[in-house]
């Protein structure tokens, strides 16, 4: 049985990295309450990669659970904010809010609602292409707290990262959604991270925290 590893935190790791994409559908649209609904995950299975040393990149598949203890929805479910394509530089980057999010089985949704019409052009322009469909994709930032690492058993193979432990901290309106191996990162900031290591298909685990900075 391999023996279990501490690995030190890294920012090349990307479970120290503040928040991640993914791209899923605009759902049902009310246009009196000016409101829409998204399915935010789904927990697909993506291609994602991390960086060892300057420039050599390292694949892996990255798999979101998608279960009520899985997901922390204390973000979205207070207002979190619907941005446009990932830009929180700004407040003028708003162009709504999440009303409630929720796991409906397998799939994690939210309900956003734009503010009334004519008290902000980015919203108004961005909920007029939603509801003409022009805008038909979403994407949540999230970052991860607690992450399942698996060696891959063959050369062939690549890593695997179930993330169990996972919170949204937005939703965005996008036109393309990234690339799956593109991350957003932060400067300087690193998250609290609980990483358990499976080496060689054994039980064996390793468990590292990742030590919370602030920019």
């Amino acid at each position: 049985m391999s023996k279990a590893k501490t690995a030190r935190p890294a920012e090349s790791d990307p479970s120290a990295l503040p928040m991640q994409t993914r791209a899923a559908p605009v759902g049902s649209i009310d246009v009196e309450k000016r409101t829409v609904e998204v399915t935010f995950t789904t927990g697909a299975t993506v291609r994602r990669r991390r960086y060892a040393g300057w420039d050599t990149a390292i694949p892996f598949d990255e798999t979101l659970e998608v279960s009520e203890r899985a997901i922390n929805l204390d973000r979205l479910n207070s207002g979190a904010p619907a941005l446009d394509s990932h830009s929180a530089y700004s407040t003028f980057s708003q162009v709504g809010a999440v009303e409630r999010a929720w796991i409906a089985g397998k799939e994690g949704r939210a309900l956003i609602r734009f503010p009334s019409k004519g008290i902000d052009e980015n919203a108004d322009r961005m909920f007029a292409l939603v509801s003409e469909r022009i805008i038909t994709k979403v994407s949540v930032g999230y970052s991860i707290d607690e992450v399942r690492v698996i060696a891959p058993e063959k050369a062939s193979d690549v890593e695997k990262r179930i993330v169990t432990r996972w919170t949204p901290f937005e939703i965005s309106f996008v036109t393309i959604p990234a690339d799956n191996g593109a991350q957003t990162r932060a400067t300087a900031d690193q998250y609290p991270c609980l990483v358990e290591r499976v080496l060689d298909g054994s039980a064996a685990a390793a468990r590292m925290r990742m030590r919370q900075t602030s920019i």
